[in-house]
């Protein structure tokens, strides 16, 4: 296998289980709402002594005691001018009124001028980008907005980052390029050294030399940006909250966006509602970050050729930054803001709670920006689900069957015939179904889906992918057999198998017969023969090869199941026999359900 195999240690279960504890906490009261139009600085309260030290606490659960999560975040104030102002949108030219907005309604949007962040800054971002480019990463994605129609994005991406994180958006997951060296199980690796040292195990992974080259200058540039976004919001946005205490800015990727202008883009829609002009990145929130974290953004204006330039032939239409207030009522208008070529621009705090933002496109010049974001702990990094993938490999359900296949034994589970171990067994034969579920959609089809192209491009991801496949066919086969032993437990009493046995493993399979449905359609979506062969979904040889059982047969067998355990002291009259016979392939949540509607027809009748 690429990474060290996972082996099936109990102990180490356990140790790992307890690592990824949590100690839940009660709820505190919610602040209240602050309805001053401009708000002035909070004198920063002294924080008493309690049970509880606060400086022992993450900051995303201070943040959820001190100032809620993102949806319960307050919509900014209503413009204190919007009556008797129609302006649909407002932009610097506006004067005094576009300042009144953005100080009352749009608190969190600041951007520093070229003039204001050093050269070395601007010089790594050309080169970055550049190195991007000629190494071939920007694509067009795929995407499923609303989970319906497939669409091709205007423009081209790749997402750079820490080793092994994804970003998920609109039902397609990117990714990321690793952003500094690695070690032999995929994870950050620190390099001392210039900059001509760094990237070494990148190229070793299969990444050219000025591909890794720009990589690592990607990952040194985005410190460089935590650094200056920390200041802005101890100037900008701490005085203004409670306690001073502001979201994070530890970036942990950046997606990377190459934009034509609509002159050489001639697909690009208009933006209806305001009237902006054509529209490269349609509005939208930035998902799947972190409460209260912050996002910056770089932007570089290139001509068709690759050179630098500030669009400043009056003929040129600029490129915009585009505002509004997330409220289909609000009336307070949105903000169309021009930037010079070089602007760094940030969405600070809770700014992209309440705001969405769109991209309006210039006439003229290629737009090249870096979005740096924090990407949510947890669910969606190779970390993630590699050590998932060991602590259920772990669980003695599999350590049992997979060593029984291994020295070509069989086995009937009879260590789980007593009660506490019949419910440990359904917990373990769920959380089989889960990951091989997760694994599946998630990852093994998030990734065949953008072709082969895209799996040439992404020499990181190679080896994990490789090892989720294997873990997922040694998930089958434990779920196999455990199908095998419900099957006989439909002729033959066989003591670790009970109704919620049957119920998880009905209910899994046919929660993934509705994904494998779901994904099958898409695959075969005609948008995809518009793109290039090397472009469109690959196959999978490991699910093309998976052998999944179709509910309904598992559900003859529970009927099998039931009728044995029922035979056995079952005294009651054969009418009432035969109606439990009639619902005895349904699980327990389906016969509730059949209960609850009765119930109810007989209230109407």
């Amino acid at each position: 296998l690429p990474y060290p195999f996972i082996t099936t240690n109990h102990k180490f279960a356990s140790q790992l289980q307890s690592m990824t504890h949590t100690i839940s906490m009660k709820k505190h009261n919610k602040s209240k709402k602050d309805t001053t139009k401009n708000p002035q600085p909070i004198a920063t309260a002294e924080v008493k002594n309690s049970t509880n030290d606060s400086s022992s606490l993450s900051l995303a659960t201070r943040l959820k005691r001190e100032r809620g999560t993102a949806s319960t975040t307050p919509l900014p104030p209503e413009w204190s001018r919007s009556t008797g102002n129609n302006a649909k949108y407002l932009t610097p030219d506006d004067g005094d009124d576009f300042h009144s907005c953005l100080k009352e309604c749009y608190r969190g949007f600041v951007y520093e001028n070229p003039n204001e962040i050093p050269q070395s800054i601007h010089h790594a971002y050309f080169s970055l980008f550049k190195g991007l480019n000629d190494s071939g990463l920007f694509l067009y994605d795929v995407v499923q907005p609303g989970g319906k129609k497939l669409s091709l994005t205007f423009v081209t991406r790749t997402l750079v980052g820490d080793p092994g994180s994804t970003y998920k958006y609109l039902g397609l997951r990117l990714f990321s390029h690793p952003w500094c060296d690695v070690d032999e199980n995929g994870d950050g690796r620190v390099i001392e050294g210039e900059l001509s040292c760094l990237g070494t195990t990148l190229v070793k992974l299969g990444y050219s030399k000025q591909c890794a080259r720009a990589l690592i200058e990607t990952g040194l540039v985005n410190k460089k940006v935590i650094s200056h976004t920390n200041k802005v919001l101890q100037t900008d946005i701490a005085p203004f909250v409670k306690n001073g205490l502001v979201g994070s800015a530890d970036y942990s990727l950046t997606l990377i966006n190459k934009m034509e202008p609509f002159r050489r883009k001639k697909d690009l829609k208009n933006e209806a509602i305001h009237g902006l002009g054509k529209t490269s990145v349609s509005w939208h929130k930035d998902s799947g970050l972190q409460d209260f974290s912050s996002i910056a953004v770089y932007h570089n204006l290139q001509d068709i050729n690759g050179r630098r330039t500030n669009e400043l032939d009056d003929k040129m239409v600029p490129w915009k930054v585009a505002l509004r207030v997330a409220d289909a009522n609000t009336r307070t208008p949105a903000l169309s803001i021009s930037l010079p070529s070089g602007s760094l621009y940030y969405l600070l705090d809770d700014f992209n709670h309440r705001h969405e933002h769109a991209v309006i496109s210039g006439s003229d010049s290629l737009r090249y920006s870096s979005t740096h974001r924090v990407a949510r702990d947890g669910a969606g990094t190779w970390k993630y689900i590699r050590e998932k993938c060991k602590i259920v490999l772990s669980n003695s359900l599999c350590a049992e069957i997979l060593n029984a296949l291994r020295e070509q034994r069989t086995t009937s589970l009879t260590n789980y015939e007593k009660t506490p171990e019949r419910k440990m067994l359904v917990k373990e034969v769920r959380s089989c179904h889960q990951l091989m579920t997760e694994i599946e959609f998630e990852w093994i089809r998030q990734w065949y889906i953008q072709g082969k192209h895209h799996s040439e491009l992404h020499c990181y991801w190679v080896k994990p992918i490789a090892y989720l496949e294997d873990i997922f066919v040694q998930l089958e086969n434990v779920i196999s057999h455990v199908n095998s032993i419900l099957e006989t437990s439909s002729t033959s009493k066989i003591g670790a198998v009970t109704e919620d046995l049957f119920d998880v493993t009905i209910e899994e399979i046919e929660n993934r017969k509705k994904l494998t449905i779901e994904w099958e359609n898409r695959v075969k979506d005609s948008i995809f023969k518009t793109l290039k062969p090397n472009e469109r979904p690959l196959p999978c040889d490991v699910l093309d090869k998976s052998n999944m059982i179709h509910s309904s047969i598992v559900r003859q067998w529970r009927k099998g199941f039931m009728s044995i355990e029922n035979s056995t002291g079952d005294r009651s009259n054969s009418s009432k026999r035969k109606a439990r016979d009639k619902t005895s392939g349904l699980t327990k949540r389906e016969k509730k359900r059949v209960a609850s509607n009765w119930e109810k027809l007989r209230k109407n009748l």
